[in-house]
C-alpha cells in the first residue's frame, strides 16, 4: 500500500458521481455509483471525458488554438469587456469546432 489516491477516489462516506446539475440556479450531483478510476458514473463519464488522441481532442484543440489567435493582438490589453461584436465573432469561430 503505498499511502497515495487517486484525487477522483472517494471516501467511503462520500456521494457518487461528481457530475453536477444546474436546475433553477441550485447546483446538485448525480450521486450515481462511480466508473472505475473516473469521478463520475459511465454515463456522465462518455459524456465528460475526451480521449487524448481522439477526433474529439483534436477538435477541442482546434477551437482553444482558433479562440487563442481571434484574441490575440490588438485586443489582448488589459481592463474593460469585450464588445457584443468581438464575442460574436468568437462564438461564429468556436461553431466550426464544435
Amino acid at each position: 500500500m503505498s499511502g497515495l489516491s487517486a484525487p477522483w477516489q472517494i471516501e467511503e462516506d462520500e456521494p457518487g458521481c461528481a457530475y453536477i446539475f444546474h436546475e433553477c440556479g441550485a447546483g446538485r450531483t448525480c450521486g450515481a455509483p462511480l466508473r472505475a478510476s473516473s469521478p463520475y458514473c459511465p454515463v456522465h463519464h462518455a459524456l465528460c471525458h475526451v480521449a487524448p488522441g481522439s477526433e474529439a481532442a483534436a477538435g477541442r484543440l482546434r477551437a482553444v488554438e482558433a479562440l487563442a489567435s481571434a484574441v490575440g493582438g490588438r485586443r489582448s490589453r488589459i481592463g474593460g469587456r469585450p464588445s457584443r461584436q468581438f464575442l460574436r465573432r468568437l462564438e461564429h469561430i468556436i461553431r466550426v469546432y464544435v
